[in-house]
């Protein structure tokens, strides 16, 4: 069943020997159900719009409901509220099985506007229709036919035939979606959500800046789903080891930016662990095989790189990894036993992340700048979305 839902304006139910927008929709959809939406001022309009609505055709005979409670006249003028009171009525109503079609060209601004957003933002399935005026302009200056007699206002009606020239627009409302999609990818942008950045963009229709927007995404997305070093750290005229290990603190990082605090801490112990090796092996070189061999182990941990640490009287590295050995046992709670994380367990993060970020800035010679590396990636794709 076709249901239409409507507020009434200055040009329902006819001005100007044309229809107004409520009958001129009933007119081209021919709804089975009408749902009409009065306010204080409008409400003595009831009995006109029936009348015209039935003068349409002898066989149209839909059903005329009056939704009440009735709209105060203060209340017309502020969006919210109507926002609010017409979200209510189409939920009402609104039912899986029926054809929906909403008239946003009657009413206030205000009720327009509510009806126009409430379409773009719901998830409901509704067809809404605009009206043109039938000189395509404005209705200022054009008189009201309130005080006239309905039957001679009926007779006049030059959309009152057959061959009416149709004025119904069915909103696609492309530019808003359009607007909406991208401020949702600049918001995904700043919470460091790229694969959903991604997926958002790659509905966006094209414009300059978002093919350049889009390339970026997608290798970003590809690295960190194969926790692979991005294009734009792999130009960089550094070794291996220093890609690596910036990557793999960014992506540390990432997570806490994103509040994922328990992928940041089983991340650490692994960043850390692969820092100390690097540092025996350049500082002792053999001496790590030769430990392992005669510890027959085949995994040499983070509490045993501290035992080497002391051993060697690396009394200054020793100091700066302490944060991240005491920050062990949570890091392994959140691994292995499943437990949630509690509030004096995210506050070790920063200090164990500062102290992480002091021992790759000193052993690869790297700068503050290059840790500003999704901050600044951040700011590239936000521009290029203006």
């Amino acid at each position: 069943m076709k249901v239409l839902i409507s507020a009434v304006g200055d040009t329902d139910p006819i001005r100007n020997f044309h229809d107004g927008a409520l009958v001129h929709i009933a007119r081209k959809y021919r709804p089975e159900k009408i749902i009409i939406v009065f306010s204080e001022r409008t409400i003595s309009k009831k009995d006109d719009i029936e009348k015209v609505i039935h003068s349409i055709d002898s066989e149209y005979l839909p059903e005329i409901v009056c939704h009440e409670p009735i709209i105060l006249n203060e209340d017309v003028f502020v969006f919210d509220t109507m926002y609010d009171q017409f979200d209510a009525i189409i939920q009402e109503y609104y039912t899986k099985d029926d054809d929906f079609i909403l008239n946003l060209s009657s009413a206030t601004p205000q009720v327009k506007s509510a009806l126009f957003v409430i379409n773009r933002l719901s998830e409901i399935n509704v067809k809404a229709v605009q009206v043109s005026s039938p000189e395509n302009d404005s209705n200022a200056g054009v008189g009201h036919d309130d005080s006239e007699d309905i039957d001679a206002l009926i007779d006049t009606n030059l959309d009152n035939k057959q061959d009416y020239i149709d004025r119904t627009i069915e909103d696609t409302s492309e530019k808003f979606k359009q607007g909406l999609m991208k401020k949702t990818l600049r918001d995904f942008i700043t919470k460091y959500d790229y694969k959903a950045s991604l997926e958002v963009a790659n509905q966006l229709s094209d414009f300059p800046g978002l093919k350049e927007c889009r390339k970026k995404l997608q290798d970003i997305v590809d690295s960190l789903d194969r926790q692979a070093v991005p294009q734009v750290l792999q130009k960089k005229k550094w070794s291996e080891e220093q890609k690596k290990v910036l990557n793999a603190y960014l992506t540390i990082d990432l997570q806490k930016e994103r509040g994922n605090f328990s992928e940041g801490l089983i991340r650490i112990k692994n960043l850390t662990e692969f820092i100390l090796e690097d540092y025996i092996e350049n500082r002792y070189p053999g001496f790590l095989d030769n430990y392992a061999n005669d510890s027959e182990k085949y995994y040499i941990g983070i509490w045993d790189y501290s035992k080497i640490l002391k051993e060697k009287h690396e009394w200054n590295q020793y100091k700066k990894i302490k944060p991240v050995i005491n920050v062990n046992s949570t890091r392994n709670t959140v691994a292995h036993k499943l437990d949630p994380l509690d509030s004096e367990d995210l506050k070790q993060l920063g200090p164990v992340l500062k102290t992480l970020k002091g021992l790759v800035k000193e052993q690869y010679q790297l700068t503050e700048k290059d840790f500003n590396f999704y901050k600044d990636l951040n700011k590239e794709l936000l521009e290029l979305l203006k």
